[in-house]
Parts: C-alpha cells; sequence; structure tokens
C-alpha cells in the first residue's frame, strides 16, 4: 500500500501498476495487482490505521486532531 501511494506522484507518463511496481524497485505487478482488484479493506481498519499513523508522525502530547468539515457549535 505505501508502495503505491508514494508511486502516485512519480514522473511517470502512464501510472499503471507496472510502471508503480518499477518505480517500487519490483520486477512485476502481482502485488499491485492484488492490491487493487482482490484485497479486501475494512474501512474502519484503514480509518484507524491512518490516524494512529498522523498522530505518530504529526501529534504533539497535547494536540487535538480535528476535522475541518466539522459543524460550529
Amino acid at each position: 500500500m505505501r508502495d503505491y501511494v508514494r508511486g502516485l506522484p512519480a514522473p511517470v507518463a502512464r501510472k499503471h501498476s507496472w510502471q508503480l511496481e518499477e518505480q517500487a524497485g519490483r520486477s512485476a505487478p502481482d502485488g499491485l495487482q492484488y492490491l487493487l482488484a482482490s484485497a479486501k479493506w475494512e474501512p474502519d481498519d484503514i480509518r484507524d490505521d491512518l490516524q494512529a499513523y498522523v498522530a505518530d508522525k504529526l501529534g504533539e502530547n497535547d494536540g487535538v486532531l480535528s476535522r475541518g468539515d466539522a459543524p460550529e457549535g
């Protein structure tokens, strides 16, 4: 997953699994093809992983993570 996301802004003409795998240093597109076509996604797990990653990389002990689209009031 990380290689896929890192490959998206890569300076290649076409963004398909072969190009993205080559960008990641791999010789075949099997991993990304599985990720995009067959992997089972659990949205709650992805949300929790992303929140933990952001908190780890950007968080401060007294920091607050908030949504920009939350209603006021």
